[in-house]
């Protein structure tokens, strides 16, 4: 979250503001602290999807598609390849490996989708569930533990600012990805209501494809 380039900027006078300098006037500011517990639990996050991932034997691309899949079912949404590839930021024949290599591996199935016969649709199966529910269910309870701690108010207010938090990160990161949606990063919950761990948003285990760079396909 803090700025690790040494470009220059232009301030509206015309000055130029330098990297080191913007960073000291963020550092003043009160919400400081608080980014720097954002990076630490982002790191934290990125660490549990990188163990969880090995210990399932899953790459992180097929993590976050089975989960992206998950999702869409869960909001009752159609995940079409298209779709999917833009979310994920791969070309289409990345995403058609991708495709192929997990409906091969069992964990989803090709079906036809219900706005329009000529396409494809894209469905978790029981084995892609019980993936994405071993990735994840852990750090579901574990959150949720935490939760119970805070006044449904507490909550309420957390809830807005992750959400705050969630859409400034993907516009920092660029282009909104097609359907706005920040589910890639990873929320395969077994249909979970809620998404107490990090597939809420785009807040992603494993760096998000939030941000709809292209991953290792």
């Amino acid at each position: 979250m803090c700025p690790m380039h040494t470009s220059v900027r232009q301030s509206p006078d015309g000055a130029v503001e330098r990297p080191d300098r913007r960073q000291r006037s963020i550092a003043r500011r009160p919400g400081y602290p608080l980014l720097l517990l954002l990076q630490r639990m982002t790191s934290e996050l990125e660490y549990y999807g990188a163990r969880m991932r090995r210990r399932a034997g899953v790459r992180r691309t097929d993590m976050h598609a089975v989960s992206a899949v998950v999702e869409a079912e869960r909001r009752d949404e159609e995940m079409t390849p298209g779709r999917l590839g833009t979310m994920l930021g791969l070309s289409s024949s990345s995403v058609t490996a991708l495709v192929d290599r997990l409906c091969e591996a069992g964990h989803l199935d090709r079906g036809t989708a219900r706005s329009d016969a000529r396409r494809v649709a894209l469905h978790a199966n029981d084995t892609g569930r019980r993936v994405a529910a071993e990735l994840f269910d852990p750090l579901d309870h574990a959150l949720m533990e935490v939760f119970d701690r805070y006044t449904p108010a507490e909550l309420e207010l957390f809830g807005r600012m992750i959400g705050d938090i969630t859409a400034a990160t993907a516009d920092a990161g660029g282009p909104v990805r097609a359907n706005g949606s920040a589910t890639a990063n990873g929320s395969a919950r077994n249909g979970n209501a809620g998404n107490a761990s990090t597939g809420t948003g785009a807040v992603p285990v494993d760096g998000l494809p939030a941000d709809g760079r292209a991953r290792d396909a």
